[in-house]
């Protein structure tokens, strides 16, 4: 497998905050892009203004579940390395394609394992648990191993939005219809390309109410297809407990399904929200392989990466996102609700250019965000970049040749985000049924939540229409081609608006990427 040089380096360097700042500074000495440039000052700045309390240590007989991925996916290293984690009592599953070691442990053996300790921190008003320094494995084994989730790690951030002010659209938000007439769709519909047959993975935290994806499926007319809802890690919480119904994964599955309304959707959850949990996810996505997209809406920025000590959870992420990549799945991630601005863990900091992954990751659509106004007869009154709408240029990935080749991007050394937008201000925000806020049961949210799985029912009208013209499907490849086809129509460029430090303009932009769909002309574009 390929990765970008920054990650190779961070794989072969010990994975600590001093690591991945050595890294991130000298990526930005060699692009000269601005946020690398504020990216660097940043850690700088948070190195002295952090403060990291020390909170003791866990409980050592507390389950541990985490995932090793292979290097080399082969029956041979996948049995060498498990035989070495079962030495310390840990159960450890294979996965089919011997790419993903899967473990149920304790922290104590965990330790034991990986040459390490775990320890609880809070970093601003953030508390996690964290190894005290990074896995050290026995030479045959580390040579073997690409990245792990035996790091927990600090939450990951969902990236939706409530109303602030006034409502512009309607009460209950843009229903189906009304973004359907927005960005052309409807054509599409009518030539019977629905999402049948095709899948979509969603990856989230805690879980869903079926009665509240039933009542917005009858509301909107939509069909009553059930949602396939796989656990990851477990189904309790680190405090025994079935975490409640979320908004997140309510309107993720209900974006999927206003979409691509007959298309399979596959709700993958975990318990806990951590970073190293979204390891563990992205490796069942790939291993299970069943989908042609796959959409998450939450992220931590690059920056927290170093301040919390965890570079190899980004790393493992990568690593996992590359096993998506692999089964040829698109993925798609939120660029997140600050704009161009970080938001830091520590101590609120929001005055550096930071962007979030995993939208930064080179095998991920990053998805923006606008401010969309429709007329009284659901058709395009404005569109533009919404403020909130992340954006920015990355300080760790390496520009792809497609975006490279693509004028207007802020960077050409270093990836640029977002790839594409949505409708995502919280004021003209979309539908979501979720009945535990009666009243209303139905409400406007926004967020480039919003637009990252509706994405992912976008590129199953794409698959299936491909298959009906006898094409093969894109899978990851999707990014590239569209980017190849960004003059044809399939885009409604939005030149309005800005989203902090970068605006929109004609052409690519870091607010709203390539622009915002519109649908008959991109699904016969890509056919």
């Amino acid at each position: 497998m390929a990765y970008p040089w920054s990650v190779s380096r961070l794989l072969k360097l010990s994975i600590s905050l001093s690591a991945v700042v050595a890294v991130l500074a000298l990526s930005s000495t060699t692009s000269g892009a601005v946020s690398l440039v504020q990216s660097k000052n940043v850690f700088q700045k948070t190195s002295k203004t952090a403060v990291i309390q020390h909170l003791g240590g866990v409980n050592p007989a507390q389950v541990h579940r985490f995932t090793v991925i292979l290097k080399n996916p082969t029956a041979a290293d996948a049995n060498h390395v498990a035989t070495y984690f079962r030495g310390f009592g840990i159960a450890v599953t294979i996965s089919p394609d011997n790419h993903f070691l899967h473990m149920v442990s304790t922290f104590a053996r965990s330790a034991a394992a990986a040459n390490t300790q775990f320890e609880r921190v809070k970093i601003g008003t953030e508390t996690l648990t964290r190894t005290t320094h990074s896995p050290q494995f026995p030479a045959d084994i580390a040579s073997r191993v690409l990245g792990t989730s035996i790091n927990p790690g600090p939450r990951a951030r969902a990236q939706n939005v409530r109303p602030q002010a006034e409502v512009v659209g309607p009460q209950t938000g843009y229903g189906p219809g009304d973004l359907a007439n927005v960005y052309n769709f409807n054509g599409v519909y009518s030539s019977g390309i629905d999402g049948k047959g095709e899948a979509v993975d969603i990856a989230a935290c805690f879980n869903i109410d079926p009665n509240d994806i039933a009542f917005f499926q009858t509301f909107y007319g939509l069909p009553s297809n059930p949602v396939n809802v796989i656990h990851v890690d477990g189904t309790l919480d680190q405090f025994g407990n079935v975490p409640p119904p979320d908004l997140e994964p309510t309107l993720d599955v209900e974006r999927v399904m206003s979409l691509a309304p007959n298309a399979k959707i596959n709700l993958y959850v975990v318990p806990d929200c951590l970073i190293s949990q979204f390891v563990d996810m992205f490796a069942e996505i790939a291993e299970d392989g069943h989908a042609v997209a796959m959409s998450t809406s939450y992220g931590l920025f690059e920056a927290d990466y170093a301040v919390a000590g965890i570079g190899d959870l980004l790393v493992a992420q990568s690593a996992a996102l590359q096993g998506v990549a692999d089964a040829h799945i698109a993925s798609f991630a939120a660029s997140g609700d600050s704009g161009s601005w970080g938001d830091s863990l520590t101590t609120g900091l929001t005055n550096f250019l930071d962007v979030l992954y995993p939208a930064s990751d080179p095998n991920v659509l990053s998805v923006g965000g606008t401010t969309l106004e429709e007329s009284v007869i659901q058709t395009r009154l404005f569109e533009y970049g919404w403020g909130g709408s992340g954006g920015g240029v990355s300080g760790i990935f390496p520009i792809s040749s497609w975006q490279a080749a693509t004028p207007g991007v802020a960077s050409g050394l270093f990836k640029n985000l977002p790839d594409v937008a949505y409708d995502g201000d919280g004021n003209t925000g979309v539908a979501t049924a979720f009945l535990v806020s009666i009243p209303p049961p139905i409400f406007p949210v926004g967020g480039t939540s919003a637009g990252t799985p509706s994405w992912g029912g976008i590129a199953a009208l794409i698959a299936e229409n491909r298959q009906k013209h006898g094409h093969a499907l894109l899978g990851s490849k999707l990014a590239q081609a569209l980017y190849a086809m960004r003059n044809s129509g399939g885009f409604t460029d939005i030149t309005v608006g800005a989203n902090g430090y970068f605006a929109t303009r004609t052409g690519f932009d870091n607010v709203t990427g390539l622009g915002v769909p519109n649908g008959v002309k991109l699904i016969k574009a890509l056919q």
